[in-house]
């Protein structure tokens, strides 16, 4: 629990309504459940106060306040004050004391190899197999039957399904790549969701998926994710995905069910690919993708006419040269 009191000081905010002394948690806008926090700077966002259902909201100035609602008015602009808010809601973090902490749960037949470290209130379910220089950090929880290859991380309050596999180097939980200007300097806004992977997903190695700011990275059971892929704060990936190598989703996009996503695919933060799309090598993606589709390209085209894109740029110089004597006749 947490003290609206002591938040609304610490963001220099007045609170209007009525006063609750503890609150539960942050969480994002369309996200949040009655007793947490929210926060609400963009037009999109105001306009919609009386569609989320978090008890307290963080604005500024408002011309109305809906009476159902608590508020701490700020000042400044509240996605300025984001690095004090997550900070404050942000878990305390034990330091490592020994290889396996004593409040750690292990299950049974559990194969722990040389060098693993498993984190306080860790809980490792049934039949895992964790291999050398494994970390596993604070509350994370490993479902049953899964395989952690050498030099996996999995950080603090993370969670992995039954029979998930992390290849070599895995590195799942690092902080996303969340920084906001605050009189002219890159600050750093603390990252305080977690990354959870659904039951049979496969991460390969040297990949790294972020976890959220606020809120949860979410990869969906049976989804295969291949080598040396980045995958951005609160990204969400359907069932039954394929990842393929180097490919990048930057943060709070949504990827449908039943998706591939081939080599080297660039996909932009905050938009939505439905279910059932393939995306050729290579292709570049800034907007919503509607379901059903086979893409290639930078901007994406069905993938027969991006190969006939392709196949044409070889005339190109031929093309010029005509060009070239024809404006020589005129």
């Amino acid at each position: 629990m947490y003290n609206l009191e002591k938040l609304s000081t610490l963001l220099g905010g007045k609170i209007k309504g009525d006063k609750v002394q503890e609150i539960t948690g942050l969480a994002p806008f369309f996200q949040a459940k009655e007793g947490e926090v929210t926060f609400a700077a963009e037009d999109k966002f105001l306009a919609k106060l009386n569609e989320t259902k978090a008890t307290v909201l963080v604005v500024p100035k408002l011309k109305e306040y809906l009476p159902n609602k608590i508020y701490i008015v700020v000042e400044k602009n509240p996605r300025e004050l984001m690095p004090i808010l997550l900070k404050f809601f942000k878990k305390e973090i034990l330091f490592p004391t020994k290889a396996i902490e004593d409040s750690a749960v292990i299950g049974k037949n559990v194969k722990i190899a040389p060098n693993v470290y498993i984190g306080h209130n860790a809980i490792i379910g049934n039949d895992v197999t964790i291999y050398p220089n494994v970390f596993i950090g604070q509350d994370v929880v490993v479902g049953e039957g899964s395989i952690l290859y050498p030099n996996s991380v999995i950080r603090e309050f993370c969670v992995l399904g039954k029979n998930c596999i992390l290849q070599p180097g895995a590195v799942i939980g690092s902080d996303g790549f969340g920084y906001t200007k605050v009189d002219g300097n890159n600050i750093k806004i603390e990252q305080i969701g977690r990354v959870i992977l659904e039951n049979d997903v496969e991460i390969g190695a040297n990949t790294t998926i972020d976890r959220g700011a606020i809120g949860d990275t979410i990869i969906k059971k049976y989804t295969k994710i291949d080598n040396l892929v980045q995958l951005g704060h609160n990204v969400v990936v359907g069932e039954n995905c394929f990842i393929i190598s180097q490919v990048g989703i930057a943060g709070s996009t949504q990827v449908g069910d039943n998706c591939t996503l081939a080599g080297q695919t660039g996909v932009a933060g905050h938009i939505k690919i439905g279910d059932n799309v393939i995306l050729g090598a290579k292709s570049g993606i800034t907007g919503n993708i509607a379901s059903n589709q086979v893409l290639s390209g930078n901007p994406p085209v069905n993938v027969k006419e991006h190969l006939k894109i392709k196949a044409s740029l070889k005339k190109l110089p031929e093309l010029i040269k005509k060009i070239k004597k024809l404006e020589k006749i005129k």
